[in-house]
């Protein structure tokens, strides 16, 4: 298998191939915390959720391809932080990279990408949501100099 591939910006083509990465993260996320419960009908509302991501000026999705094949992806929004300065932040919601294209370098290069975009805004802080205990995403960010800057808890009632 190649380990060459491009990052790019998603396209409406890339739809199907894209909620499959979705889907499979949000799968991912179960695997940690049982409150991650992955809906049935998954497939049908990631397929929303990126359709519409797709049409926002708020939003961007990257894509890494390799072989004619997404193999990794990158969301990010664009968010008003009210009281805050800097006033807007970048918040990755979603990053994902097939398992056999792990440790390839595609994962920093989608997140090297996006923060181009977002410094060409004038976007000057970027954070990532996942699950807390997804120790794979919490070494993934902070070797790349990410922090904990916010804890939101849960609790089943």
């Amino acid at each position: 298998m190649s380990s060459s591939y491009r990052i790019r910006n998603a396209e409406k083509k890339d739809l199907d191939e894209i909620v499959n990465l979705i889907v499979r993260l949000k799968k991912l996320n179960e695997e940690f915390d049982p409150l991650y419960t992955v809906r049935e009908e998954v497939a049908e509302v990631a397929r929303d959720y990126i359709e519409k991501s797709l049409e926002r000026d708020d939003v961007f999705i990257l894509v890494a391809e390799s072989g004619g094949r997404i193999v990794g992806v990158i969301r990010v929004e664009i968010r008003s932080r009210i009281f805050y300065q800097p006033v807007f932040e970048g918040i990755i919601t979603d990053l994902y990279t097939l398992p056999s294209f792990r440790d390839k370098g595609i994962g920093t290069a989608l997140l090297d990408e996006a923060i181009k975009i977002l410094r060409s805004r004038g976007i000057s802080i970027i954070g990532a949501e996942f699950p807390p205990m997804n120790k794979i995403a919490v070494e993934f960010y902070e070797k790349r100099g990410f922090k904990p800057l916010l804890y939101t808890y849960f609790k089943e009632i």
